[in-house]
């Protein structure tokens, strides 16, 4: 018995031992909202810098989410809005957002209706977390 013991002991301490925690690289930007409804009536992108318009992410039930009230200090956010559409099907597509020693270059392609789309007003629009403070060009 008292070897049983003894070898689960022995067992239980080899079997304990560290394990290394590995932190994930940061992502350089995240798409927190995307949606074919909301946007604005007319074609825009805005970089969100300012404590004053972060307060007005802050306020939006369906991004507050996914933001905290520090983020400001280390990431923008765009909000990019394509506009008044006369049918669904297009959407924001995000190509690639590339960080330069100097700038962030966000690459954004409008994907249009392909065929038959339903016909309804829509006002497709996203907005992307960027973790950098540096400054922002869209391609």
């Amino acid at each position: 018995m008292k070897k049983i013991i003894l070898l689960g002991l022995v067992l239980t301490i080899f079997s304990c031992s560290p394990t290394k925690v590995v932190d994930e690289p940061k992502s350089l930007y995240k798409v927190l909202v995307s949606s074919d409804y909301g946007g604005a009536a007319f074609q825009f992108y805005e970089v969100i810098s300012e404590q004053k318009e972060f307060n007005m992410l802050l306020g939006d039930e369906e991004i507050k989410k996914f933001v905290k009230p520090t983020d400001i200090q280390t990431a923008n956010f765009v909000l990019i809005n394509l506009g008044e559409k006369n049918s669904g099907g297009y959407k924001v597509d995000i190509k690639s957002v590339t960080e330069l020693s100097d700038k962030i270059i966000v690459d954004i392609e409008e994907i249009k209706p392909d065929g038959m789309a339903m016909q309804a007003i829509t006002n497709p629009y996203c907005v992307l977390k960027i973790n950098s403070k540096k400054p922002i060009e869209f391609k």
